[in-house]
């Protein structure tokens, strides 16, 4: 927030690529696709690397690679992070009140304490309909151990 003034517009700080972290997995990200793509199955339909392109192999060059090209797909998540009290690092508390300012709630995908490797799509959902059971005081659902869908081959069907 900018002010205490509602209609402020917010400041939105991403921090994309802030950490060495982030720059390693995305160097990696690039030579993993390129692994992907050598894989005979491909064969038929690969013709050249469009990009980042072949000649680009080094650290620098894929760096230079991600600068220019790389951007957001508008799926942020983890920005607001919820925590419990004394968390330096947390914005939320568990029940989505943003901590230290009276009636305000976080009610989306930026609370999520880490990045998922998934669709936010679902958590999304369900941080919605959690957050508006605990804004309209409604007992919680009890804890599940519902199945869900696992196929036999799940180690390898995906490599």
């Amino acid at each position: 927030m900018r002010s205490p003034d509602p209609f402020d517009k917010p400041r939105v700080l991403f921090n994309y690529l802030s950490h060495e972290e982030d720059w390693i997995e995305m160097r990696a990200c690039v030579r993993w696709t390129r692994e992907i793509f050598a894989q005979a199955p491909f064969d038929e339909y690969r013709g050249d690397e469009l990009q980042p392109g072949s000649s680009v192999q080094s650290d620098d060059a894929i760096d230079a690679f991600i600068k220019r090209k790389v951007e957001s797909a508008y799926h942020p998540c983890g920005t607001c992070k919820m925590g419990r009290a004394g968390d330096q690092m947390a914005v939320t508390d568990a029940e989505t009140k943003v901590i230290g300012v009276d009636g305000l709630h976080i009610v989306d995908t930026s609370i999520m304490p880490r990045v998922t490797t998934g669709n936010l799509n679902a958590p999304a959902i369900m941080i919605g309909e959690k957050a508006s059971d605990i804004i309209l005081g409604l007992k919680p659902l009890p804890a599940s151990n519902a199945p869900y869908f696992k196929p036999d081959n799940w180690q390898t069907a995906q490599r």
